[in-house]
Formats: structure tokens, sequence, C-alpha cells
């Protein structure tokens, strides 16, 4: 019984301390970064950089990378003149500039203090307001004044120093187009786009194959409202209108006669079916199918029957279509594109025409995405 009480004993114990153990495992990251945040202010305020890597690796390994962790690394790398392209790279590709506008926006509000207490992971565990930040803004003030930065890090101390406005308005300037700051958020802002709908503008040329058809050349311009272009299928309904020029007269049976006309436009409503075959940066291949309603008018129309409204005789037909596209990345926000396609229109669906249409026809056309 002895032996067993005592057995009992060892393995209550050997829980115990295991338990205790694991419990000094787990660090408490409000109280380390608090402790840590404060000893490197006064070091960066100093420029006492000896050891600050030591303090920073401990710190980001017990409580891992943050907004503010990032954001000290970087002007310690700046400080110091080493390479700062990994670690401006980290801060945007983990999006902590998108935490630190918040900050900055949080931190001018009354109830700052609420704010971070119900969002303390969010912003590392480094209170709002924190002599941190204001220590950062003073050095990135400073460090603009030096002739040193290299374009990305000029952007940085920039946002560094708190003021947004200038760092939206100076990363538009052309001298940073090639800076990866850049070109990482106008690839950010690309890529929210593309999840969104858009509209496209359209204008272009119609041409039958024959030459001996009834129509020419005519130029053509339209609308379509296009479904978001990050997906690998995309789809657009909308209307397209073709001006009828250098056209022939035709035979058309309406109002109990046969009529000799002229056609002023032709109209398309309907769907297109656009299918991503190829992507990049700068280039999108799409081949693309449409289905929907040809309308030629003809002029002729009359009043129905007790009503002022009008009624319109016109050839309508089926219109289907096959073509390729390819469009390129314009602006911030949109693509021009070029257009290649086949037309068939079977015009002798509509037994009231009796003049023979060319149903094959050829486009081309420029598009606006916006």
């Amino acid at each position: 019984m002895k032996l067993i009480f005592t057995f009992a004993l060892a393995i209550i114990w050997i829980y115990s301390l295991g338990q205790s153990k694991d419990s000094v495992k787990i660090p408490n990251c409000e109280v380390l970064t608090l402790n840590t945040v404060n000893q490197l202010s006064r070091k960066l305020e100093f420029e006492q950089l000896d050891s600050f890597d030591i303090i920073m690796n401990d710190w980001v390994n017990s409580c891992s990378v943050s907004e503010c962790t990032q954001r000290l690394i970087i002007i310690k790398d700046i400080l110091k003149n080493e390479d700062t392209k990994g670690s401006i790279r980290t801060y945007f590709e983990n999006e902590f500039h998108r935490v630190y506008k918040h900050r900055l926006e949080d931190a001018k509000k009354i109830n700052y203090g609420y704010i971070y207490s119900e969002h303390k992971a969010y912003y590392g565990y480094v209170p709002l307001r924190h002599t941190i930040d204001s220590t950062v803004r003073s050095i990135s003030t400073d460090l603009l004044e030096t002739d040193h930065l290299s374009p990305d890090e000029q952007l940085i101390c920039i946002l560094f120093s708190g003021d947004i406005e200038k760092f939206d308005q100076e990363i538009r300037r052309r001298e940073y187009n090639e800076s990866y700051i850049k070109q990482k958020l106008l690839r950010n802002i690309r890529k929210n786009r593309n999840s969104r709908f858009a509209f496209t503008a359209y204008t272009g040329v119609y041409k039958p194959i024959s030459s001996t058809d009834v129509f020419a050349y005519s130029p053509m311009f339209g609308m379509t409202f296009s479904s978001p272009l990050r997906n690998k299928l995309i789809l657009e309904f909308g209307m397209k209108f073709r001006i009828n020029i250098n056209d022939e007269s035709f035979d058309y049976y309406a109002l109990g006669d046969t009529n000799n006309v002229n056609s002023d436009a032709s109209v398309f409503f309907g769907a297109i079916f656009r299918y991503k075959l190829y992507e990049s940066e700068k280039f999108i291949v799409l081949p693309s199918a449409r289905i929907g309603v040809e309308s030629v008018s003809t002029g002729l129309s009359e009043k129905k029957a007790n009503s002022d409204e009008k009624e319109y005789h016109d050839v309508t037909t089926v219109h289907l279509s096959l073509g390729i596209s390819a469009m390129t990345p314009i602006f911030r926000k949109s693509y021009i594109g070029l257009g290649l396609n086949y037309h068939f229109c079977p015009y002798g669906l509509d037994n009231n025409l009796h003049t023979d249409f060319d149903n094959n026809l050829v486009s081309a056309e420029l598009f606006w995405r916006f």
C-alpha cells in the first residue's frame, strides 16, 4: 500500500512539473513587447544599435513578426546602411502598411485606448500613441533630409514619417516606377479592381466577307457590363451599334407591301463569353464566343391599334460570333485591348426579307475595360 501511495505521488509530481515547464514556455507577449519596445525606443533615439539585432530576434522568436517589429527592422537597416530590400519586401508582403495606416487613424481618435484594448494582437501588443511611434517618425523625417536613400527607402521613410497623403502623392511620380513598393501596391490595386464588376466600351468596324453585299464597311460602338476579371471565364452583357454607311437598299415586306428601304443602323444585344487562355502582368489573351439578337433598321413603322405607341418592322435574326482578343493594363485600374471576330448572322430567318444578305461578317474592335 505504501509503495502504491509513493508511486502515485511520483506521477502527480512529474505531471505538475511538466505543466509548470509548459507554462514557462508560453511567453506573455503583451508584457514582453512593452518592455522590449521601450528598450528599443531608447536605443533608436540615441542610435545605440549594437545589441539591436539580439533584442529584436528574441522578441520576434517569442511573439512572431508584427507591423511594429518589421518597421523597426527597416529603420535599423537604413541607419546602419544595410540592405533593406528583404525587410521592405517582408513589410509589404504581410500587408503591414495597411496595419500602419489603421494605427495612425486609430491613434488620432479620442477612444484610442479602448480601440487598442480591443485589438491588441492586431497592433502587435504595442499601445497606440506609444513613444516608439514618435521616435520612428522623427528618425524617418531626419532620414528624408539625407541624399543616400534608395527609391524604396525614400518612400518607406515618407510613410513612416506619418504623412500618408504625401506618400500617396509621391508614389504616383515616374521616378518611383521601378521601385518595389510602387510595383507591389499597383499589383494590389489591380488585383482588387479585377475582383469587381466592370464596364467595357467598344469601337471598331464591321464588314461582310462578300464584297458585293448590301452592307459595306460600317463603324461600330457599344457598351457591355462584365463579370470580374479574376475569373477564368468572363461573361459580358450589353449592346453594340453599327452605323450603316455606303450600304445599298434592299426589299422588305411590311405594312402589306414590299418596300425598298435603306438601313441607318443595326443593333446587337446579347452575351459575350470570354476565357482567359493566357495571362501575365502585361498581357492577357481571351478567345470569345457571343450569342444574341441582331436587328437591322428599315425605317418602317406603324401605330398600334388604340395606342400612340409605334410598332417597328425591322430585320431580326440570331447573331453568333467567335473571336479572339488581347488586352494590356493601362493606368492603374483599366485595360485596353484589340479584338478580331467572325460573325454569323442568318438574315434569311426573317421571312419578310426579300433580298439576300451575306450571313458572314468580320470585325475588328478596340475596347477599354474600366
